[in-house]
C-alpha cells in the first residue's frame, strides 16, 4: 500500500504546482461566489497578517527585521 501511495505521488509530482495553484484559485473563486469581494479581501488582509505574525514566531523575528525583508522583496 505504501508503495503504491509513493508511484501515485511521484506520478504527481511533475504537476504539483498546476494541482496548487488551480486549488488555490479554486478556493478564492468559492470565497468570492460565497461572500463576496470585500469580505474576501478582508479575510486575505487577516490570513496575510496571521501567517507575518506566525513567521515572527516561528523564526524569532523583530518587527524591523520583518520590516527590511518586506523592503526586499517589494525592492525598496
Amino acid at each position: 500500500m505504501n508503495s503504491d501511495k509513493k508511484q501515485w505521488l511521484n506520478n504527481l509530482k511533475p504537476y504539483r504546482f498546476r494541482i496548487i495553484w488551480t486549488s488555490l484559485f479554486f478556493l478564492l473563486a468559492l470565497l468570492f461566489i460565497s461572500i463576496g469581494f470585500w469580505k474576501t479581501i478582508v479575510l486575505l488582509i487577516f490570513a496575510a497578517i496571521g501567517y507575518i505574525i506566525g513567521k515572527m514566531r516561528d523564526e524569532d523575528l523583530d518587527i524591523y527585521s520583518l520590516l527590511d525583508s518586506v523592503r526586499a522583496i517589494l525592492g525598496n
